[in-house]
């Protein structure tokens, strides 16, 4: 899906953008299929497909991968998701929350991967967005030629449907540090989404755990902007939504151990999120089938194509995000 489905909420201190003007991308957001969700997140990490960040999804510079990538988990432990949940919590909330200063640049580097066993792309994604959302930048040029950093300034207007890193940082601040009432908040945003798409985003109890679900993960996947303390909180939440699954002994997109938390929605598309074993970091996102689904036939083909139970739709990594002092600079 495209950055400006799912990634918006309520903020205080920032208005939200007008019914009129929200109204387009959300129907956009109906019409796409949810298995799309999880998107190469934003600078991101960025869940849910793209880098773009703050209004620029230039922000970013594309190498192609060499190599498949480790497949995805198997013989997995199915352990407690509300013990693990609470493990990961714990972890995180003895750090200390740190706002970047404004001048300062979120660096992102991320893997992406379409289909397997499908032609598909897979590419690594680099890109720098000033804390404030002013600029951003990539690395650009031809093939054969050493590549130049390209920094560019984003016009932003008051109404802007997109987030700066900053603004996200105070959005996702200023959320109800108790679980159940981060939980009831987003919920009720559910509800708000489906009404405005006349019950098109979702049609069932289960499949607005989904929503929920699938927004929490976007949640965790804003990098630096998301404190600490409010990871601790969203663990907490997630435990606290049926269906939720943890497996221990999984990897991520690119072979790195992990523990993988995963709900699959009423569609029989499983969304799955990967966590570091220990530091309990954010690793990325994968989408998997988990029933036979039949597509329909295209011109020229002899039967309907089948993607089978199992099948890896689209996985992504993040391979490293820090706070760094220039455009161009690396951790």
């Amino acid at each position: 899906m495209n950055d400006l489905e799912e990634v918006r909420a309520f903020r205080a201190g920032v208005p939200e953008p007008g019914r009129d003007r929200l109204a387009p991308g959300r129907e956009r957001l109906v019409r796409k299929a949810r298995r799309s969700r999880f998107r190469a997140p934003a600078w991101r990490v960025g869940l849910a497909a793209g880098v773009a960040v703050a209004g620029s999804a230039a922000a970013a510079a594309v190498v192609m991968d060499r190599g498949d990538p480790a497949p995805p988990p198997i013989a997995a432990r199915p352990v407690s998701a509300t013990q693990v949940l609470e493990r990961a919590a714990k972890t995180v909330a003895g750090r200390p929350d740190h706002r970047p200063a404004p001048n300062q640049w979120v660096y992102t580097r991320t893997y992406q991967a379409g289909q397997k066993g499908a032609p598909s792309f897979m590419q690594h994604l680099e890109s720098w967005v000033r804390f404030d959302g002013r600029k951003s930048a990539r690395y650009s040029g031809v093939p054969g030629k050493r590549p130049h950093l390209e920094v560019t300034s984003v016009e932003r207007d008051g109404d802007s449907e997109e987030r700066s890193p900053a603004q996200w940082y105070d959005y996702l601040r200023a959320l109800p540090d108790d679980a159940s009432a981060l939980l009831a908040a987003i919920d009720r945003r559910a509800e708000s989404y489906n009404a405005e798409a006349h019950g098109r985003l979702y049609s069932t109890e289960d499949g607005r755990d989904q929503w929920v679900f699938g927004r929490l993960v976007d949640f965790l996947g804003q990098g630096p902007s998301t404190p600490q303390s409010r990871r601790a909180t969203i663990f907490r939440a997630l435990a606290l939504i049926p269906g939720v699954q943890v497996k221990e002994g999984t990897k991520d997109a690119l072979g790195r151990p992990g523990i993988t938390v995963s709900r699959t929605g009423p569609d029989g598309t499983r969304e799955e999120f990967v966590l570091a074993d220990g530091t309990y970091d954010y690793r990325g996102t994968r989408t998997v089938e988990v029933v036979d689904r039949r597509l329909p036939t295209l011109p020229g083909k002899r039967g309907p194509e089948i993607i089978r139970a199992g099948t890896v739709l689209n996985e992504q990594a993040v391979e490293a995000t820090a706070v760094v002092d220039r455009p161009g600079q690396r951790p």
